[in-house]
């Protein structure tokens, strides 16, 4: 006898779709609550503007960081 197939009616969506994602560099957190496209973005931005240590985390990794200064 197959396996049943369960279907729902809600899109499968990737991670990388959903506004968890944040930028983050040696200074700062330096936008959080976007998704991983516009992060990658982003960090492309600011790495053309000369700002180091860039790197892309989640939201909550992005919130345990310390803000210097």
């Amino acid at each position: 006898m197959p396996a049943e197939t369960v279907q729902t009616d809600a899109p499968t969506a990737s991670e990388l779709d959903e506004p968890i994602w944040s930028v983050i560099s040696f200074e700062r957190v330096e936008e959080s609550g976007i998704n991983y496209a516009a992060a990658i973005k982003l960090m492309s931005d600011l790495e053309a503007s000369g700002i180091p240590g860039l790197c892309v985390v989640t939201n909550d990794a992005a919130g345990r960081i310390k803000t210097q200064g």
